[in-house]
């Protein structure tokens, strides 16, 4: 769903398969429909928030019928959850690559957050599901944010093994990964998603001062892929 870095504006957007009939097979159409459907659940539920969105405006935005729209997903939740495993999964790996040049542990942190939050910057209507509505889902989002949290606490957690007796205290990875949400969720709220990688440093500092000061952060911070 997200593979769309390096487009111009206005490619990528969604559009409707072409009318008639046509020469692709059906497991391709079928494909491409369901693709279109994540997107357009991500637009609909920035534009409208996730317990106003409705699945007529989530078919509508991905030019498909209700009938398709079913034949993809029960309902508005299961839809939303696709679309949020696959931006999880897309953005793990997005991750993953960001560190393959970093030797340093500092380095891979820096660099993971620079990452996420330029792409999260350039796509706002999936910083908005990813930060924002997944709360509004409730209980049954739980396992998957506790997955993505998982994800962030233990990149942290890395670091303890390099400062022996002048670690932080233990559990202090989860309270800085709530705090790094708490903060890029108030900027999307307030209408800030398109500048997410703007506080990128901030949230570096954030994170890394509690293991190598504010002085050291602010270290990584200047020396941090752009």
């Amino acid at each position: 769903m997200p593979d769309d870095r390096g487009r111009s504006e206005g490619e990528g957007r969604l559009r409707p398969l072409h009318g008639g009939r046509h020469s692709l097979p059906p497991d391709v159409v079928a494909f491409n429909q369901r693709e279109r459907l994540l997107a357009a659940v991500a637009a609909v539920v920035a534009e409208h928030g996730y317990n106003k969105a409705t699945i007529a405006q989530i078919a509508e935005a991905a030019s498909v019928s209700r009938r398709t729209f079913y034949e993809n997903f029960e309902g508005k939740e299961d839809c939303f959850f696709a679309a949020y495993d696959a931006l999880d999964d897309y953005l793990a790996s997005l991750m993953a690559e960001a560190v393959e040049a970093q030797l340093d542990w500092a380095d891979h942190v820096a660099a993971t957050f620079t990452a996420l939050l330029g792409f999260l910057a350039s796509r706002p209507e999936l910083a908005r599901l990813y930060l924002v509505e997944a709360t509004a889902v409730g209980e049954s989002m739980a396992s998957r944010r506790d997955r993505t949290a998982l994800r962030f606490i233990s990149l942290l957690e890395e670091g303890r093994s390099t400062l022996g007796d002048r670690a932080p205290a233990e559990g202090i990875e989860e309270a800085l990964v709530g705090g790094a949400v708490t903060l890029l969720t108030r900027r999307i709220l307030a209408g800030e998603g398109a500048d997410l990688d703007r506080f990128a440093p901030a949230v570096i500092e954030f994170v890394l001062s509690p293991y190598l000061g504010v002085d050291g952060a602010r270290e990584v911070v200047a020396r941090r892929p752009e």
